[in-house]
C-alpha cells in the first residue's frame, strides 16, 4: 500500500541530545522500515556574559555519545545546518544536501558544531529501530 506521510506527522520520540519525529515504522503505520526526522541543537556552551547556549535553555542539554545499529545500514541525509560524522575511522564535515551511509553495526555519532540546528532524514532497513540500536561507551564529544 502506497501511504503519504502529511508534513508535521510522526511520534515525537524522547532522546537525549536531540529531538526526533519518527516518521515511519511498525509503530507508525506498520511499515517495514524506518524513517526519523532528527534535529540536533548547537552544542551546549556560554557566551561571553556567561549565558547558556541555545542546547541548554531548551533543556536539551547532554549530546549523544556514539552508538550502534546491528544488522542494519543507516543513511542520513543532511537537510540544514553543519557538524561532523565521527567513526573510529576519523571525522568527516557534513553540511546540506550530504549524504552518509552507515555500515551495520559501526559506532557512530553526529555533531552540530554550528550555530544553528543541524537537521537530518535518517532511514532504517528496519520496522523496529530500538530493537537493533545500542549506545556505546565513549565520549560524547
Amino acid at each position: 500500500m502506497t501511504s503519504v506521510i502529511p508534513a508535521g506527522s510522526g511520534r515525537r520520540l524522547s532522546l537525549t541530545g536531540r529531538t526526533a519525529i519518527e516518521l515511519v515504522s511498525a509503530a507508525e503505520g506498520g511499515y517495514g522500515v524506518t524513517v526519523r526526522r532528527v534535529t540536533i541543537p548547537p552544542e551546549t556552551g556560554h557566551d561571553e556574559a556567561g549565558q547558556a547556549g541555545p542546547a541548554a535553555q531548551a533543556g536539551r542539554a547532554g549530546a549523544r555519545g556514539p552508538h550502534r545499529h546491528e544488522g542494519c545500514e543507516e543513511v542520513i541525509v543532511i537537510l540544514a545546518g553543519t557538524g561532523e560524522f565521527v567513526t573510529g575511522d576519523g571525522v568527516s564535515p557534513v553540511g546540506p544536501g550530504d549524504v552518509v551511509v552507515v555500515s551495520p553495526g559501526q559506532p557512530h555519532r553526529t555533531r552540530n558544531t554550528g550555530s544553528a540546528d543541524l537537521v537530518s532524514l535518517c532511514f532504517f532497513p528496519v520496522p523496529d529501530l530500538a530493537a537493533v540500536s545500542t549506545e556505546q561507551p565513549g565520549p560524547a564529544r
